[in-house]
């Protein structure tokens, strides 16, 4: 899965995030009204871009007075000084000289060319609102999948039928699940796979230790800064890891192209010619996807009254158990090839941090605030879930007598698939209370893949004989991607002001030059006030369990065919990716201090100690003699080629199979 750059992202937000270019446009000014901006194209100046505001309740043009008794519950104005009024007479013309410049005491703002004097007002709109997110997915597969296929051409000396005994492996899966638990410290793990509700109360606690102690762990860790850019294995800029392929897993799948069609009509009890004894069972798939797109905050100015606490981290953990034993028993002049290596163990992970640069537009001059108010705390928490568990202990017995057998009771596939996209659509937005930013994914794959194969072939030279019983693939992918402005900047006394106007509901404002805001200039401001503390979480935690210790016993006595067993080859992948805007402009103030950390843990855990025997067919596993030995007593006076002997064509490769789930 491939994210885009910082261009692809701001596009694909543009409908949404408010950062704009101003746009010049006249209006005609009347004589007596000396606080207006006039048009002065002969001066080479500006003109005011603020249209006056037209209430919907009459078509007149307004001018906004100040009384000296106002009541309470006026929709307009609060406790301003009066001033004197005085109507339009009539159109000057565009040579009129301009009021006083921004540099003069009274102006608010200048830089983008354009004056606003301190008697112009912003009227403010108050109502309930703010969209928040407690969002928690839980995705789970599990599967039992424990397949028992017996052929009963392949007894026990005394005559009874081969069935390997069931694998108990609960024991060494804990202690699997144990290791992968204990590479992640708790308190870096607080926020994993739990509900919203446990993810607060998690943030809470280490943002108030942090404030306390300087850091966020109880035993006074240092925090830690992980380091920008991608990272495979501990090593940064890495090159892509290998990934195995299917021809190393099963070479005989090469042969699967389309052969010319043979015809033969069978008159009597009679080998056909057998081509394959083929056994597949692993090439498992398991795959957890996860995208998060939280683009709430992606703002053009934030004010922030308390704290600021920001934490991001990845912990990638693989837990591999691989002990593999094979036994071939081979007759004449095969070379059988067994591999039980080529597993593939690794973590990727990438933080990038795309710095925004974009300068205050003076959207606080804008006419109309409309104030979203969250009374109390506001919470945009997403908490993202994926379990993948399955269990796909086969036990295969097989043998070809001149047939072409191919068992395939691996290949199962599961998948769990997750995209959240959070898009709102604020200017601004003002915390009175501290902001918990966070953004933290957690991956873990643990396979116990300890197979065992047992096998009796009789070889002439072009026969192929293949074990595989490794090639496993375990990857963690995981990035954090964030777009932001480089730090927050002081709080002046001017944004105090302002936080103690709209904790008041004043519903009018006097633009000051300190606000320093990005926003829309024109019509109307988007803000969302929050007078308490502002939560913005996201949280992924992907898990992935395999237990596919698989038992194969396989017997061919057919020469020229192919053999063949695939027991590994199973893959199991976690990648998350987590996008969080923050504020697209250097209109950020905090009132206290900052609290930051990257936290990056990758940990590869690994055990595979095989045993592979290749020997003569003088020496047999028990659950071969016979079948061996009946080979033997009926290969015939033709010593170069052993064949098996045929049996009653209604009991010709009858197999008991038995589905256990």
């Amino acid at each position: 899965m491939n994210i885009g750059g910082f261009t692809e992202t701001i596009w694909h937000f543009a409908g949404y995030l408010r950062v704009f270019i101003d746009e010049m446009r006249a209006r005609e000014t009347y004589d007596g009204e000396a606080s207006r901006v006039v048009s002065d194209e002969g001066g080479d100046r500006f003109y005011d871009r603020v249209a006056p505001i037209t209430p919907d309740e009459t078509a007149s043009q307004p001018v906004f007075f100040r009384a000296p008794n106002v009541s309470d519950d006026s929709p307009a104005l609060h406790s301003l000084t009066p001033t004197p009024f005085t109507p339009p007479a009539r159109i000057l013309p565009s040579s009129h000289p301009p009021p006083h410049r921004l540099d003069a005491p009274d102006s608010v703002d200048n830089d983008y060319g354009y004056m606003v004097t301190s008697h112009k007002i912003v009227t403010v709109g108050y109502q309930n609102g703010g969209t928040e997110t407690l969002l928690s997915i839980h995705q789970v597969n599990q599967a039992d999948d424990r397949d028992l296929l017996t052929s009963d051409a392949i007894r026990y000396p005394d005559g009874t039928l081969v069935v390997p005994p069931e694998l108990h492996l609960d024991g060494v899966l804990s202690d699997m699940l144990h290791q992968a638990q204990s590479a992640v410290p708790g308190e870096v793990a607080a926020l994993q796979g739990g509900t919203t509700q446990s993810v607060i109360a998690a943030i809470e606690s280490r943002d108030m230790r942090w404030t306390e102690t300087g850091s966020p762990y109880s035993d006074g860790s240092p925090v830690s800064h992980a380091m920008e850019g991608r990272i495979v294995d501990g090593a940064l800029n890495a090159n892509d890891p290998p990934v195995p392929s299917l021809a190393e897993v099963a070479p005989w799948r090469l042969a699967d192209a389309p052969a010319d069609s043979i015809t033969k009509s069978i008159t009597a009890a009679e080998p056909t010619g057998g081509v394959a004894v083929v056994s597949e069972t692993g090439l498992n798939m398991l795959a957890n996807a996860a995208v998060i797109v939280d683009a709430n905050e992606a703002t053009g100015s934030m004010i922030v009254g308390g704290n600021y606490f920001f934490s991001r981290g990845i912990a990638q953990v693989n837990v591999l158990v691989d002990n593999d034993h094979v036994d071939v028993a081979v007759d004449g002049t095969l070379a059988p090839l067994v591999q039980s290596h080529g597993n593939e163990v690794h973590n990727i992970a990438e933080f990038a941090t795309h710095t925004m640069t974009i300068a205050p537009n003076g959207a606080a001059a804008t006419p109309f605030w409309s104030v979203d108010v969250m009374p109390g705390s506001f919470y945009d928490v997403k908490s993202v879930i994926q379990f993948n568990g399955l269990n796909d202990s086969d036990r295969i017995v097989q043998a070809e007598n001149g047939t072409y057998f191919d068992v395939k009771s691996g290949e199962n596939a599961q998948l769990n698939l997750a995209q959240i996209t959070g898009l709102d659509s604020y200017d601004i937005i003002i915390i009175g209370g501290n902001y918990h930013r966070a953004d933290w994914i957690y991956q873990y794959n643990i396979v116990l893949d300890s197979d065992s194969a047992k096998l009796f072939a009789t070889g002439h030279g072009s026969d192929i004989t293949v074990v595989t019983t490794g090639f496993n693939n375990l990857t963690n992918l995981a990035d954090i991607t964030t777009y932001d402005s480089v730090a927050f900047k002081p709080m002046q006394q001017a944004h105090y002001d302002l936080l103690g106007a709209l904790d008041q509901n004043s519903t009018i404002l006097t633009p000051d030059a300190n606000w320093q805001l990005n926003g829309n200039r024109f019509g109307t401001l988007h803000v969302l006030y929050v007078p308490g503390d502002y939560y913005d979480v996201n949280v992924i935690t992907q898990i992935n369990v395999l237990n596919d210790a698989d038992q194969v016993i396989q017997a061919n006595a057919q020469p020229g065919t192919t053999q063949g067993v695939a027991a590994g080859g199973n893959t199991v992948l976690n990648e998350a990716h987590i996008i969080d805007p923050g504020t697209l402009s250097t209109s950020k103030y905090l009132g206290g201090d900052a609290y930051e950390e990257s936290v990056l843990i990758q940990t590869n855990m690994i055990t595979d100690t095989d045993k592979v025997t290749i020997h003569d067919t003088q020496t047999l596993v028990p659950e071969l003699v016979a079948f061996a030995h009946d080979v033997d007593t009926h290969s015939g006076s033709d010593s170069s080629i052993s064949r098996p002997v045929v049996p009653d064509p209604s009991q010709h490769d009858h197999l008991t199979s038995n589905i256990m789930s």
